[in-house]
């Protein structure tokens, strides 16, 4: 806000609240100064909005930090709801020829100011998907694509799946200590938290176990 905007929203919050414009014209001038200060990256439209939510929800005097952390507060929410990129298509300035991505960074930031002044609306995820489907609440329903081979090849390539590591052999039977099962981890007597080895008394009850053959017994 210029000073001149700050004069013309004091004088609409003295028509509701004489207790906020200073009286003695000295104390006008460093109040203005103080308030365009405070409220230099808010547009005026807003500060005008903001002061009716204050005293909606307050009986106190409004102050220029109110209106400020009005404005952080939805400048945040704007940029948070943003996913941070544009389209090229919507600039037709950018040369994509440009390997350097300056005109891209530019355009980024630009963007990004615009939405957080509130002059451009942010881009979300749902905006960037899509329009197929049925409509809820308003929103937008991005067509779900089945996996295919060919996608479910090239994920194993680029994303091989991790075999996890074997455990003891002694897990093969129930741990006399702790009263894991077979097949399950020993876990501490104190806390009962699981324990990368086995008990002792487990170790000692998998060797007196006699061998078993995975086939049977053969005749």
């Amino acid at each position: 806000m210029m000073v001149d905007e700050v004069i013309d929203l004091l004088e609409r919050i003295a028509l509701v609240d004489d207790r906020v414009v200073r009286a003695d014209e000295i104390e006008q001038e460093a109040q203005v100064a103080m308030w365009a200060a405070v409220l230099r990256d808010v547009p005026l439209q807003f500060a005008g909005e903001a002061v009716g939510r204050h005293y909606a929800e307050s009986a106190w005097p409004v102050m220029p930090k109110d209106i400020a952390q009005r404005w952080r507060d939805t400048v945040r929410d704007r940029l948070n709801r943003s996913v941070g990129t544009i389209e090229p298509t919507d600039h037709p300035h950018l040369d994509p020829d440009d390997d350097t991505g300056d005109a891209y960074v530019a355009a980024l930031r630009a963007h990004r100011r615009a939405i957080a002044a509130g002059d451009d609306e942010p881009i979300g995820l749902r905006e960037l998907m899509p329009a197929v489907g049925s409509r809820l609440g308003g929103g937008r329903l991005a067509e779900l694509v089945p996996a295919n081979d060919e996608f479910r090849t090239v994920k194993e390539q680029r994303f091989p799946r991790r075999e996890r590591p074997a455990g003891p052999p002694e897990r093969a039977v129930r741990c006399p200590a702790c009263g894991a099962s077979p097949d399950k981890p020993c876990r501490s007597l104190e806390r009962g938290r699981v324990l990368t080895n086995c008990h002792g008394s487990r170790r000692d009850v998998f060797e007196a176990a006699p061998p078993t053959d995975s086939k049977g017994d053969q005749p």
